[in-house]
């Protein structure tokens, strides 16, 4: 297996990471987000692909990282400032912590090879930061609780297109 590269994704990475980040969940989540998950999420993508445009444009606080082989997506990380305005508008506030690991997808073909570890020490500057896991990502959640994340109780149902799958907040403290 080839060993992928690390890098900032650019504005002309928008399109190949919304894509794979829609597959992705599509996997991660399967039997939990309903089976026509990606044509929902399509509905939006060309809104999507414009938002990471101008996002990936600007350096800003927000830390991201693709790992690619070959030109090729096979993983996705992100960190940025928290609250979401969403979190804000449903009264998720105050927030655990400032930042939110927002995305950190790996293909599978890759999992297990220590490439999510990679992807979290290149974007973590070792601040107190929190997530949102989607209920039934056993893996996910055994990943983090060994990474120093715990459990919160605040609980969330995500939107239709998401099937209305429960998550819930964990949060990791300063190191």
């Amino acid at each position: 297996m080839q060993k992928p590269i690390l890098r900032e994704p650019t504005p002309a990475d928008a399109a190949a990471w919304a894509d794979f980040l829609t597959q992705q969940q599509a996997i991660a989540y399967e039997g939990i987000v309903p089976s026509n998950f990606v044509e929902l999420q399509d509905e939006s993508r060309d809104e999507w692909i414009a938002d990471l445009t101008e996002l990936f444009s600007h350096a800003g606080t927000a830390r991201r990282v693709i790992a690619e082989v070959d030109g090729q997506i096979v993983a996705v990380a992100a960190i940025i400032d928290g609250p979401n305005a969403w979190e804000i508008d449903l009264g998720y506030v105050p927030s655990p912590a400032g930042r939110e690991l927002s995305r950190l997808y790996v293909a599978p073909a890759y999992q297990g090879s220590g490439l999510a570890d990679r992807m979290l020490e290149t974007i973590d500057d070792g601040r107190a930061m929190y997530l949102w896991l989607i209920e039934g990502n056993a893996r996910g959640h055994q990943f983090y609780l060994r990474r120093g994340f715990v459990d919160l109780p605040e609980q969330f149902r995500a939107g239709e297109s998401w099937g209305n799958a429960g998550m819930h907040r964990m949060v990791r403290p300063d190191r």
